[in-house]
């Protein structure tokens, strides 16, 4: 499927270009499981749809890259030790552990439309999706931590009214979304 944005080639049934991010079909994705709504933020019973407009941020690619050093440096030491013996266990987990992590990373994307924050979260088994209200927004946290400072990326926490917080992860600080969000949270 190509992207009417960019001239990138996307899976058929891919949600977003891979390349710029732009939403391919408004078909809706599957709701959240009710863990995910007590750890995230709150969730309608209908999707919202998402405009064209819509502010659409990845992660930073250290969501995955941060995760796939130690278990290279850990393949290359047991490579380097005895391969036929010790290597290969390593390389099955090595190849396990960085796959499902690109996969969670490529899958995931934070949108923001004029009312709502819709988390799309991906892990091995799918995409998970939920719906924050604006409305019910108290207040925005920006962490960039340690290594973010240097590496550009943040974790936003989102504190809704009723207690309860959406954590975004991995958010590229070059990224507009931080200021739309405040500019739509106080008009």
């Amino acid at each position: 499927m190509k992207c009417p944005q960019c001239p990138n080639d996307n899976p058929e049934n891919a949600q977003f270009c891979g390349g710029c991010g732009a939403t391919l079909s408004a078909s809706p994705v599957s709701g959240s499981t009710p863990q995910e709504m007590d750890t995230g933020g709150q969730e309608d019973t209908s999707s919202v749809d998402i405009p064209d407009d819509a502010v659409i941020v990845r992660q930073s690619n250290w969501a995955y890259m941060l995760h796939t050093v130690p278990w290279l440096v850990f393949f290359g030491a047991s490579f380097q030790i005895d391969f036929l013996t010790f290597g290969i266990l390593p390389a099955v987990f090595a190849t396990f552990f960085i796959g499902s992590r690109y996969l969670s990373f490529r899958r995931t994307a934070y949108i923001l439309t004029n009312r709502y924050v819709v988390i799309q979260q991906g892990s091995l088994r799918g995409q998970s999706r939920i719906d924050v209200s604006l409305a019910d927004l108290s207040d925005v946290l920006v962490q960039p931590g340690t290594l973010g400072r240097y590496l550009g990326y943040t974790r936003v926490s989102l504190q809704l009214k009723d207690g309860q917080m959406a954590l975004l992860h991995y958010v590229p600080l070059e990224s507009p979304f931080l200021e739309h969000l405040r500019e739509r949270m106080n008009p």
